[in-house]
């Protein structure tokens, strides 16, 4: 059975209802797509035996959907018997410490039983279509989707999970968030696809955070995808230079020793190799 493309789906289902009834065209639009779209995925399931995943995903927006119609004519109705309206109030789910930690997200996860993952899936989804930019929505997206696509042939849902999220969060200044699902991500890290911006702020968010060799990493490869291999030596040998303000010799050698190795002919190379013995002294090295 073909999956619906959900992506394309629901928003064009949006603006469509928007243009035909307005604001309320923004949620009824949804609800009556992936009514319909249910519908026909339940009589075809029928017919062929199939439990269709992105049907349930399907079935629960719409349930979800219809209890934020509700809760919006709800708002929409104390605020026009209010006196003169004043600045937007803070929604609940925005509110100064009501975020929760990456830690806390990933001991969410982990506790979940795997008849609830789905569910949470589809409810952060969901929360991302209410807002694109909530980076904590996303980041528990991105370790849902870790445990429901494993594999190589799903390994662009999740990489591409965990670089939305890892993007939104340093775009929202949760720089906890982006080193947390990079972490996560790690032994996948070659194949995120982020841009050399994105690569260089995630980079300075694990140099603050006192990842060195990952800072360099993502440093050193942001450069090199963005096409200057200079940029690509400095941002080693300025992460070396870290490693040795923090008295990490070890740390600092190693950094010296791959730019040397992957650049022999580096206009750096005289600048390194003397970096380099004073770092040995320090390891009490000859």
């Amino acid at each position: 059975m073909d999956r619906p493309n959900w992506k394309i789906i629901l928003p064009v289902a949006a603006g469509l209802g928007f243009l035909l009834a307005g604001f309320w065209g923004l949620l009824l639009g949804p609800i009556a797509t992936v009514a319909f779209i249910s519908s026909r995925q339940k009589k075809l399931a029928a017919e062929i035996g199939v439990d269709d995943e992105d049907r349930r995903l399907a079935a629960f927006m719409a349930e979800a959907a219809k209890g934020e119609v509700a809760r919006a004519a709800t708002r929409k109705a104390g605020a026009q018997a209010a006196s003169p309206p004043a600045a937007a109030p803070i929604r609940p789910e925005a509110a100064p410490g009501r975020k929760p930690s990456f830690e806390k997200i990933t001991q969410r996860v982990a506790r979940l039983e795997p008849r609830e993952t789905f569910d949470a899936l589809a409810a952060a989804r969901l929360a991302l279509l209410d807002n694109g930019r909530d980076a904590h929505a996303a980041a528990e997206a991105a370790l849902l989707a870790k445990r429901l696509a494993p594999g190589k042939a799903q390994a662009g849902v999740r990489l591409r999970a965990a670089a939305n999220a890892i993007a939104l969060a340093l775009a929202g200044g949760h720089a906890p968030l982006a080193t947390g699902v990079f972490a996560d991500f790690i032994a996948e890290r070659t194949a995120l696809p982020l841009t050399p911006p994105q690569w260089e702020a995630l980079g300075r968010a694990l140099l603050s955070d006192g990842s060195l060799m990952e800072a360099a990493w993502a440093m050193h490869a942001g450069a090199l995808i963005g096409g200057d291999p200079v940029a690509a030596q400095k941002r080693l040998i300025e992460v070396a230079g870290r490693a040795a303000e923090a008295r990490q010799p070890a740390v600092a050698l190693k950094l010296y020793g791959t730019l040397l190795a992957k650049y022999p002919d580096s206009q750096y190379a005289d600048f390194v190799r003397a970096n380099m013995k004073l770092e040995e002294k320090k390891l009490g090295k000859t």
